[in-house]
Order: C-alpha cells, then structure tokens, then sequence
C-alpha cells in the first residue's frame, strides 16, 4: 500500500468510526518501526479533523522522528488545530528549516499548502491562545 492509499484508508476507516481497525494498521508500522508509516498514518486523521488522537499518534514517534520535516508539519497542524497554536509555530518553523515549503503532499483539500501561510497563521493566533489559556487558569 502506498501512502495515499493508506492515508486514504486511515481517513476512510476513522470517519466511519472504526478506529480500531485503523489502529490495528498503525501498530503492524509500530512493530516494525516504521515512523515514515506510522506519521503518514497520523495523516489520516488529520484529514478527517480527529487531531487529537492525530497528536497522539506523533507524540509515540517524536523522540526517534522529529528530525523528519514531514513530521514536524504534521505535529504543528494537529497542535494548531487542537488549541495550541503557540506551540505549533515553533514545528513549523522546523519544517521549513528542514526545506518544507509546499504541503501539497500531506495536506487535505481544505488546508493551505503554503508552510509560510501555517507559519504567519499561528503567529497571529499563537499570542491570542495563551492569552485564552491565562484568563482560563485565573
């Protein structure tokens, strides 16, 4: 299976609420330790808005995977798109550092493919976020 074929089958197996079997998927990668798999995984989904347990995914691979461009750009849109917009721009910036511009290949439709637009976006939410986050722990 290439990878959007599994990208496909993760998004199309979490939509319909089989999160099992697309976790059943995720853990033959694990087994073999297969970070390039297991972050495409994680991608979908992403696409399916589930960023959270996307997170989730990722935070298994993190230590052994960081270094991975399309790692640090799929860790920044699931941490922006759950609430934490101030952490995300530090992985985009990664990504970019590691000569990611264009996010066509792990990128939905619905997303932007620009690294430079993720980038100026948690600039601009990142600050409103925290200061969300400071009136929540008063």
């Amino acid at each position: 299976m290439d990878k959007k074929e599994l990208v496909n089958k993760i998004s199309y197996l979490v939509s319909k609420k089989n999160r099992d079997q697309a976790y059943s998927i995720i853990r033959k990668f694990e087994k073999n330790n297969n970070y390039e798999m297991i972050c495409v995984s994680a991608q979908g989904f992403i696409n399916v808005y589930h960023y959270r347990d996307a997170l989730k995914i990722l935070e298994k691979i993190k230590k052994e995977y960081s270094k991975n461009a399309e790692f640090c750009a799929r860790y920044a849109i699931a941490l922006f798109n759950s609430e934490k917009e101030d952490i995300s721009l530090q992985w985009f910036k990664k990504a970019k550092e590691k000569g990611l511009e264009d996010l066509s290949e792990i990128s939905n439709d619905f997303f932007s493919k620009s690294i430079d637009d993720w980038i100026k976006k948690a600039k601009f939410w990142g600050p409103i976020r925290v200061e969300e986050n400071s009136y929540k722990e008063d």
